[in-house]
């Protein structure tokens, strides 16, 4: 009995795993490009703060806090989602061979937002490329409270203040993206997944190939949006950080300034994170392309276009990665007009 519904479940080929390798190449070129032609000796000169300056840290400091329990809810319900997704549709096997992959990815952006590669001087600390003596001054004599010593924050936290409260919690917070960002790439590869009955030399009804296919494109589609959630909630939070001291820089023109450089910042990270999602959806909605052409090809030669019709919402002339660049132009361009635009209010722009 348990064997006959295991082979109900699905189970995905061990190569379509290979697809999860092309966001760490798209993570290790832009890491490289940031960290070998940026600047990270950046510093502010003659740098005053606002009499207010207190005041202003604080309110950025909640902004992040804000943020940061933003993402964490976001990446939490996203990770949620694909375990369940996962442990109830597939096979034994291939709930293996998709956590050894996401284990992988997991490896490899720890190894960047942890322990920093020597040959990446920038890595992930971008404040490093914002003027990090303007982190240092504003936000290290800020007063936390969990640094007391009944807090429940190291001791000697209170010698860095908010400085540390920006460091411990994004270092946390990349834990909850490197996790959540193997969930939404495996669960894109998974919609490649068959029938654990259906081998490579085996070929199921066209009925049975139909439903394969509409399960299939549904699942990309959700994984898309999971991930236009996170690239979201990922800027949102990336520009409440990079943007924390830049209100309390005395100078009118340093001050417009920096916001221009957290604004420049940022749409290079847009960038970096929508061709993160192009890197995996692009060969996966390409691949069901090819099913569908295929399965297309059999329906006219068998006459039986009434199959296909027959599953609700199944559209057989529909083109998956046409489908896939809409989608992706519709989630993708709120995040890059944001960093340009709307976000500028919170880096200091015209104020």
């Amino acid at each position: 009995m348990a064997r006959a519904m295991d082979t109900s479940k699905l189970q995905i080929d061990p190569r379509y795993l290979l697809i999860m390798l092309l966001p760490v190449v798209v993570l290790i070129v832009s890491e490289y490009l940031l960290g070998t032609f940026g600047d990270t000796t950046l510093h502010l000169e003659g740098l005053e703060l606002k009499d207010q300056s207190r005041l202003i840290e604080l309110s950025a400091r909640y902004r992040f806090l804000a943020a940061l329990f933003f993402f964490g809810g976001a990446t939490v319900s996203v990770t949620a989602i694909f375990v369940f997704e996962l442990y109830s549709r597939h096979t034994h096997r291939s709930i293996l061979t998709t956590l050894v992959g996401i284990l992988g990815i997991i490896a490899v952006s720890l190894s960047f937002s942890t322990f920093e590669p020597d040959w990446m001087p920038a890595g992930f600390e971008s404040q490093a490329l914002l003027g990090e003596n303007l982190f240092h001054a504003l936000m290290i004599p800020a007063s936390l409270s969990g640094c007391e010593d009944w807090g429940s924050l190291p001791n000697n936290c209170d010698q860095q203040g908010a400085y540390f409260a920006m460091d411990y919690l994004l270092d946390r917070a990349n834990i909850l993206t490197s996790l959540s960002a193997g969930a939404v790439i495996a669960g894109m590869v998974l919609a490649l997944s068959r029938p654990a009955h259906v081998g490579r030399s085996v070929h199921p009804d066209l009925g049975t190939e139909a439903r394969i296919l509409k399960t299939a494109q549904e699942a990309t589609q959700r994984y898309l949006y999971c991930s236009g959630i996170l690239l979201t909630t990922g800027m949102v939070l990336m520009l409440s950080w990079m943007s924390w001291p830049g209100d309390a820089i005395l100078n009118d023109d340093m001050r417009k300034a920096h916001a221009e450089l957290v604004s420049s910042l940022s749409i290079y990270r847009g960038v970096t994170y929508s061709i993160l999602i192009l890197s995996y959806y692009l060969p996966v909605s390409l691949i069901l392309k090819v099913r569908i052409d295929s399965f297309h090809d059999a329906v006219d030669a068998a006459g039986k276009h009434e199959l296909a019709k027959d599953v609700a919402g199944f559209d057989i002339q529909r083109i998956a990665t046409l489908d896939a660049l809409k989608a992706i132009i519709a989630i993708v361009s709120p995040i890059l007009t944001g960093a340009i635009g709307s976000f500028g209010g919170l880096a200091g722009f015209g104020g």
